[in-house]
Parts: C-alpha cells; sequence; structure tokens
C-alpha cells in the first residue's frame, strides 16, 4: 500500500527502513512523546519490522514510512488505539531532525487523514502533545484544524518533572 501526496508517500514499514527506525526510536528526545526508557538495539527492531501486522483491525495500529519524493524515508507516521466500533484513532508522527521545516509532517497528516475518513472511515484522530516541550508539535496539528480540547495536568513524567499533556483532535466525519 502506497498513499500519495504531492511531497510525500506514505508505505509500509520494509526491512531495509531498519536505521530509519533505529535513528528514531533511540533519539533521546523523542523518548519523551513515545514513553521510551530504554534503546532499542537493532535485532528488535528488526523482529518488530518483520512482525509489523498489516491489518489494523486485528493489531489495532499501523505504522507507515514517510517518504520525500525522491523515495527517501524522512519519517513515521502511526495511527494507534484504534477503535473501530467508535470510529477513532490516536495518531502520532515522528521526522528525522533533518527532514523538519520541509513540510512533509503536515503532508503526511493530510494524506493519512484521507486514508483514514475514506479507507477506513474513522470518524475522529486525537493526539497527545505536550504542553509546554513540543511547540512543533502543536503548532502541526492546530495548523491542520484539530482542537485543543482539554489538558490532562501532569499526565506524563519528562525530565524528573511532570508536564500537562494537550489533547488534539479532529473529526473527520460529522
Amino acid at each position: 500500500m502506497i498513499l500519495q501526496h504531492e511531497l510525500i508517500s506514505l508505505r509500509a514499514l520494509e526491512p531495509e527502513d531498519l536505521d530509519l527506525l533505529y535513528s528514531i526510536e533511540n533519539n533521546r528526545n523523542n523518548w519523551s512523546v513515545s514513553s521510551t526508557t530504554a534503546p532499542y538495539s537493532r535485532y528488535a527492531l528488526k523482529q518488530h519490522i518483520a512482525m509489523q501486522p498489516q491489518d489494523i483491525y486485528q493489531s489495532g495500529e499501523l505504522r507507515l514510512v514517510i517518504c520525500s519524493t525522491e523515495e527517501k524515508a524522512v519519517g513515521l507516521i502511526d495511527l494507534f488505539n484504534f477503535d473501530p466500533y467508535n470510529m477513532r484513532a490516536e495518531i502520532g508522527i515522528a521526522l528525522l531532525e533533518e527532514a523538519r521545516g520541509h513540510g512533509y509532517a503536515q503532508a503526511a497528516l493530510q494524506t493519512i487523514e484521507a486514508y483514514a475518513r475514506h479507507v477506513l472511515h474513522i470518524r475522529l484522530l486525537y493526539a497527545h502533545v505536550s504542553r509546554d516541550n513540543n511547540p512543533d508539535s502543536k503548532h502541526l496539528f492546530a495548523k491542520q484544524g484539530y482542537e485543543e480540547i482539554a489538558v490532562l495536568p501532569q499526565w506524563h513524567l519528562f525530565r524528573n518533572k511532570f508536564e500537562d499533556i494537550s489533547v488534539f483532535c479532529k473529526f473527520l466525519i460529522k
């Protein structure tokens, strides 16, 4: 499955994405948003790629690689906590640091929203974003029409301090 946009394409994880996954999952700056507490080995990530479920209805999650128009892998976008009965899913996005500021995240978000709406019939996407420590994500979701609907006080431990989490949501189907 490949999903297209003029700036990016989204595709399933492949074995050659090991370096991308290793870079993103082992970047300590990303740990605060993923609740990761220790680095992953290449072996564990290789196993993760091999066992990556292709059916969101079975696993409740879908992880896609964001590729530039040159077909270079620049990040990941995830749908998880998928609830087909209530037609909602949580969304997460991570880009390599050198890929930020090129519009890839916005294009990937637009592309996955269209797929979620038209193929998966998801009516609501939501994201948990650090209120103080992730201004880029807050700006991205707000710019894409997500509304900050709640704040979870002292929800997440980040660098020995509890931080508030903003909950952003967007109705794809009203």
